[in-house]
């Protein structure tokens, strides 16, 4: 009796395990990098199923032995079509014949019955909702399990008990449906899980519009504002020289806003090369002393020579933002801190400021589109962009931060030297 139980457990594995399971790991994404058709996985695991199930029989009662390989052809066939229901009958019949004993002669007939049944039943099946799938799955194995006892009461001439009788085809329906509606449940959370991403991707790009759109229209509407008061010809030359340099600026900021984008959306460095970090933070130091010496801001640091590999002037650009940040957030004087050290296979660059600080809900924000702690004078692109590159870089970034007392960045990239 346990060792019937046992097997019969082990059969439900066999079909929970090659139906469901492995068609869950196997991802379309999975499918897609290797360019193998999911029905194709799919009829692979249904004939694992088959071939498993007919390995361990069930035996209910003398001279009454089954398993539930038709559960998987069944479900097989009906959600992979023509092609699979051709291959999994005929993995069936071929391995039963194979396997031997009673009743491998009248498989061959049933089996050819219910493949011509799947066959017409394939169309249907695959349009219906998951309610029509489960009572056409039901009528057909149930079905199939009368087809089975009738077959072997008149070729083989066995002779069943009610009980017997009603045992196996409970099982057959029962297991049938139970794998349908968790197939079902599976592709509902999968096609869930897809809109979800797909919805949370269509907000990141409607922020970020705009957001653009925002900002970039202000620096225009100042252009305009000015070309519009230098048409008027009563404009000394010093008023007019002092509009172009401001319709300038303000060219420059859009422009920053647009690259700032772009960088964010750029899939990947087009120029990578291997570069020194010291001397490209040297450099960064030389473009922001006349800003911080603006802000009465003192400009520490420790450099190390070491080497990374990305794209040159997307480094530059991260750092510019990150620094800048770090500048914008002391407005009352303050030390800005920069350190390149060696942490075994990466190189760390820790970048502090002793500004005004965050607090976690803020730090736990940096990097969403269209958040910034600079209200309207920021658009949250700069450190956007900033991640986004350390990402392409194959770089992390940590950040830890204390109201009223400076923000550290940490940022590491593998070391290629």
């Amino acid at each position: 009796m346990y060792d019937t139980i046992a097997i019969l457990l082990l059969n439900l594995l066999f079909l929970c395990f090659f139906l469901l399971f492995i068609p869950l790991i196997t991802d379309a994404e999975i499918s897609r990098k290797t360019n193998i058709n999911m029905n194709v996985i799919y009829i692979i695991c249904a004939a694992l199923a088959i071939i498993s199930c007919i390995s361990f029989p069930i035996q209910i009662s003398d001279g009454f032995v089954f398993d539930l390989r038709l559960v998987a052809t069944m479900v097989g066939s009906l959600y992979g079509g023509i092609p699979a229901s051709i291959i999994l009958f005929t993995v069936g019949i071929t391995y039963r014949l194979i396997f031997g004993g009673m009743g491998a002669l009248s498989s061959i007939f049933v089996s050819l019955v219910l493949m011509t049944i799947a066959i017409l039943l394939y169309s249907r099946f695959i349009q219906s909702s998951k309610r029509r799938k489960l009572t056409i799955i039901s009528m057909f194995s149930l079905f199939t399990g009368f087809l089975v006892l009738t077959t072997l009461t008149f070729i083989n001439g066995l002779e069943l008990d009610p009980i017997v009788t009603l045992i196996y085809v409970s099982l057959q329906v029962i297991a049938a449906i139970v794998i349908v509606y968790l197939t079902e449940f599976m592709r509902e959370a999968s096609l869930l899980r897809s809109k979800v991403m797909k919805a949370e991707k269509m907000e990141v790009v409607s922020h970020l519009a705009s957001s653009i759109s925002h900002e970039v229209r202000n620096p225009l509407t100042v252009v305009r504002g000015f070309l519009q008061m230098m048409m008027q010809g009563d404009l000394s030359k010093e008023k007019r020289d002092e509009f172009l340099t401001i319709s300038i600026s303000e060219i420059d900021r859009a422009n920053l806003i647009i690259r700032d984008y772009l960088t964010f959306a750029k899939p990947k460095p087009e120029n990578l090369e291997k570069f020194d970090v010291s001397e490209e933070l040297s450099h960064l130091k030389d473009l922001i002393s006349p800003l911080a010496n603006m802000n009465s801001i003192t400009i520490e640091t420790k450099l190390e020579s070491f080497i990374i590999e990305g794209e040159r002037q997307l480094f530059q650009q991260c750092l510019l933002n990150i620094v800048k940040n770090c500048i914008e957030a002391m407005p009352d004087s303050g030390v800005l801190s920069i350190e390149v050290r060696n942490m075994e296979s990466k190189v760390s660059i820790k970048i502090s400021d002793t500004g005004i600080g965050m607090s976690e809900e803020q730090i736990a924000r940096i990097g969403e589109p269209y958040f910034t702690t600079k209200g309207r004078n920021g658009t949250g692109l700069g450190m956007l962009s900033a991640i986004r590159i350390i990402e392409m870089m194959k770089g992390t970034m940590r950040i830890s931060s204390e109201l009223h007392k400076g923000t550290t960045f940490i940022i590491s990239f593998p070391n290629t030297a």
